[in-house]
């Protein structure tokens, strides 16, 4: 298998960028609510105290900021490539989130989660294959 022509060094470095942003916001989001509780439904005075929270807590703000980032590398990526190349490449993130929160958070990875990483892996090279042959 080998990577299509359009994936240059720079564009890689911009979709690993883009998903270790991602990544991070994910994981920070989770760690965020993690530490403030289960989301209030009972009454809108304790909403508006969980949100005053979440507004002050390191692990959310830091995720927005990551987010924020992202926003900008996939900005930055998709004015270098073509948008069928770019967005099955952020398909990548079902790959480097459940990776991290089993090793970071030491959530369980069952079987058909493993299944499923694989597959997404090789369908996203798949999907992104230029076409081009190699002259072999």
């Amino acid at each position: 298998m080998r990577l299509p022509k359009r994936l240059t060094w720079d564009v890689i470095g911009l979709i690993a960028l883009l998903l270790v942003f991602d990544t991070f916001a994910q994981i920070a989001f989770k760690m965020g609510v993690t530490h403030l509780g289960e989301f209030p439904t009972n009454s809108f005075t304790d909403i508006l105290k969980y949100c005053g929270n979440m507004a002050v807590n390191a692990y959310v703000f830091s995720g927005i900021v990551a987010l924020f980032l992202a926003f900008f590398t996939w900005l930055k990526l998709i004015s270098k490539v073509d948008l069928s190349l770019a967005h099955p490449m952020t398909s990548l993130v079902f790959v480097t989130i459940p990776l991290s929160a089993s090793w970071l958070l030491h959530e369980p990875m069952h079987w058909s989660q493993i299944v499923g990483v694989v597959i997404i892996v090789f369908g996203v090279f798949i999907v992104s294959d230029d076409g081009a042959t190699d002259g072999r």
